[in-house]
């Protein structure tokens, strides 16, 4: 089964069409809910004991379609929209989903252990 992370980077970089109906957003013949979880890492959580947290399609779409903006504008515009914001560095590193540079291996959990919707 592919997952919503290497999905999405494959149709960023393919510059294929990623629609979203609803709360559901389409990949062909892959669909998942705006709100699912990735398996992308947010930066600063899961230290001192604290649970990992992970950014949503939806945050990582959302970005991906703002990426434009002075980053000033973009946190503004997250915030208008109760988007979570991209941590520095983490924000960096989203914006790799672009292709334009690489993630690096620690940001993406291979086997999360995320909830089903």
């Amino acid at each position: 089964m592919a997952d919503v992370l290497s999905v999405l980077r494959q149709y960023n970089i393919q510059k294929k069409e990623i629609v979203a109906k609803g709360d559901e957003v389409i990949f062909g013949e892959f669909s998942w809910p705006k709100n699912v979880k990735t398996n992308y890492v947010i930066w600063g959580t899961g230290k001192e004991g604290q649970p990992k947290e992970y950014y949503t399609l939806d945050s990582i779409l959302f970005l991906l379609n703002n990426v434009h903006l002075p980053h000033p504008s973009y946190v503004r515009r997250a915030a208008m929209r109760c988007h979570l914001k991209p941590k520095n560095p983490g924000l960096r590193y989203v914006i790799s989903l672009t292709g334009a540079i690489q993630t690096p291996q620690f940001f993406i959990e291979r086997s999360p252990q995320l909830s089903s919707l």
